[in-house]
């Protein structure tokens, strides 16, 4: 009898204690700066001749996130998701463009593959 009354007064203090913490502040604007910056750090990495979709993909996901925010109405808690989802993108960019950038110059972005001499395909050895 002793234990139980000591171990639900354990677990109402644990309760209490949880209940008045603050949740974990989002921070929209930070996220959507930190997404901006990949962005433009995998375009100067060559992203708009050579991953013109990823970057497309990657810009669309954060003007939603923006656009969102400037509505105003939206929770933070509501947004995560559609951030989440435009970091993802952004890293995804950013890795293949750095991947790209180590390989140095054995590979090069062809914009026009047709208008290059041999060029069938967005990569060529060099």
């Amino acid at each position: 009898m002793r234990k139980a009354i000591i171990l639900s007064t354990a677990v109402m203090f644990l309760a209490v204690g949880c209940a008045s913490m603050p949740a974990k502040a989002v921070v929209p604007k930070e996220r959507t700066g930190m997404v901006a910056s990949k962005i433009t750090e995998a375009e100067q990495l060559g992203a708009k001749g050579c991953a013109p979709r990823t970057l497309a993909k990657a810009k669309v996901a954060l003007d939603h996130v923006l656009h969102e925010l400037e509505e105003g109405y939206y929770h933070p808690s509501w947004l995560e998701p559609d951030i989440a989802a435009a970091e993802k993108a952004a890293e995804e960019l950013l890795a293949e463009r750095k991947f790209a950038a180590t390989l140095g110059t054995r590979f090069r972005c062809v914009s026009n593959p047709q208008t290059e001499p041999g060029g069938t395909g967005s990569r060529q050895g060099g």
